[in-house]
């Protein structure tokens, strides 16, 4: 099967992720100089209407929707009662009673439906549904070449709102997981093979394998990595995007370090076995990739807090040798890039 037919087969049916269509490190480095197109229909989403429907959505959050105007986005945490965090989701609100709520974990769309009710009404979106991402400082000028997105070229980071691209009618927010400028665009599923031509004629496809580069290099996290261990936001560095309880001060942190290993397949994943770090020096490995600006392996992981820059660590593992703590993220420390103006020059 092509690499596209296995990223249509993901859109339509949901099975199925598309590692790479070739070369993720090139794929990765697209991104960071042009733009690349990705497929994240792995999302789940449901959507909540009514008159509690906001009440609803603080609840699963934990985060106040006073806030949040129609338009907008936020990220939030999913904290469970014994302070660990399980997921992390974006809540778009969609209009003045009306929310959709997007995770990677089916389990948070089906406990949201059980929260339904005559104020609250929650419908499952996911099945109807595509998610593709046009990342990078040259996406806005591949979608002017699709339709009229002068509104969309206007969005502050992580709003949305309606443009049709191919004569498509499209979602369209700016936000995405790669550390630099970009759009998430969401359309009905009828509409995917359409909309991924069409795109991909003025963005690079690219695979997970590229999307996990480029997270890693921006420091964010995956909930199936870095949630692996029992943490809380505050030792993931997200204290204010999610349900603070029982505070106290964090006992590990997130970290993204340098190293070395004798890897050959990706993505990497952490063991089953993965245990908090209890002693100091040891590091606690949760995500790896084969960074091209890092000039190696750069990962995310957790240390006991305070560790030092210069301090030796030891992967309790044995897979990672020579590491060496980096700034996090170590690529636009600052980040700056998703929040950037649309390079002018590109018209």
């Amino acid at each position: 099967m092509a690499a596209e037919d296995v990223t249509l087969a993901m859109a339509l049916e949901g099975f199925e992720l598309t590692y790479d269509f070739g070369d993720p490190a090139s794929e990765a480095m697209t991104c960071r100089a042009d733009c690349a197109l990705f497929d994240f229909s792995f999302l789940e989403c449901a959507g909540i209407t009514g008159a509690r429907a906001g009440e609803v959505v603080e609840a699963f959050t934990g985060r106040s929707m006073a806030g949040l105007q129609e338009g907008r986005i936020y990220y939030a945490l999913r904290v469970l009662s014994d302070g660990r965090v399980i997921a992390d989701l974006t809540v778009w609100k969609t209009g003045a009673d009306s929310f959709e709520v997007m995770s990677g974990r089916r389990e948070d769309i089906a406990d949201l439906l059980s929260c339904s009710g005559p104020e609250a009404l929650v419908v499952d979106l996911t099945g109807d549904r595509v998610v593709f991402a046009v990342q990078g400082p040259g996406s806005l000028h591949a979608l002017r070449k699709l339709g009229d997105v002068g509104r969309v070229g206007e969005l502050p980071y992580f709003a949305f709102d309606q443009a049709s691209l191919a004569a498509i009618p499209c979602r369209i927010g700016r936000l995405g997981y790669t550390g630099e400028a970009g759009f998430e665009i969401i359309t009905g599923r009828r509409h995917a093979r359409d909309l991924w031509d069409a795109l991909s004629l003025h963005a690079r496809p690219a695979g997970f394998i590229a999307a996990d580069i480029l997270r890693i290099e921006a420091g964010f996290v995956l909930f199936s990595n870095e949630f692996r261990l029992p943490v809380s936001p505050a030792e993931i560095g997200l204290a204010g995007f999610g349900r603070l309880i029982a505070p106290r001060p964090p006992e590990i942190e997130l970290v993204s370090f340098l190293a070395e290993a004798n890897l050959g397949a990706w993505p990497w994943k952490p063991s089953d076995g993965l245990q908090r770090p209890s002693a100091p020096g040891e590091i606690a490995v949760t995500s790896a990739c084969a960074s091209v600006v890092a000039g190696g392996i750069l990962g995310l992981g957790y240390v006991r807090a305070g560790t030092l820059p210069g301090n030796p660590l030891h992967d309790p593992s044995g897979v990672f040798r020579n590491i060496r703590l980096t700034s996090k993220p170590l690529y636009d420390a600052q980040k700056r890039r998703p929040r950037a103006p649309w390079p002018s020059s590109r018209g």
